[in-house]
């Protein structure tokens, strides 16, 4: 679980699906891709979600934060601040 008080170094990716507590292979499943596209957009690959992967990460920000993802850095493969994003009680 991330602390979104402190700063983070890890992938955008990685800070989300730690702070919703759940495997590679639960994310992967709610967003509809692979675990191998987490697995590497989490590992700082460069990664390319398609449109029905992106509605899906839509609707976990929505329903776990209360964003979308207009809320979120350009590159989820990259560190990013996410505190305005999950400073908030999920």
């Amino acid at each position: 679980m991330i602390n979104p008080s402190e700063p983070n170094d890890q992938p955008v990716l990685k800070q989300i699906r730690d702070f919703l507590g759940l495997s590679r292979e639960r994310f992967a499943r709610l967003i509809g891709c692979s675990t191998q596209k987490i697995y590497r957009g989490e590992n700082g690959v460069e990664i390319t979600f398609t449109i029905e992967e992106i509605q899906n990460l839509n609707v976990v920000l929505r329903d776990n934060f209360g964003c979308d993802v207009d809320s979120l850095p350009r590159r989820l493969s990259e560190p990013g601040d996410l505190t305005n994003l999950i400073s908030h009680d999920s």
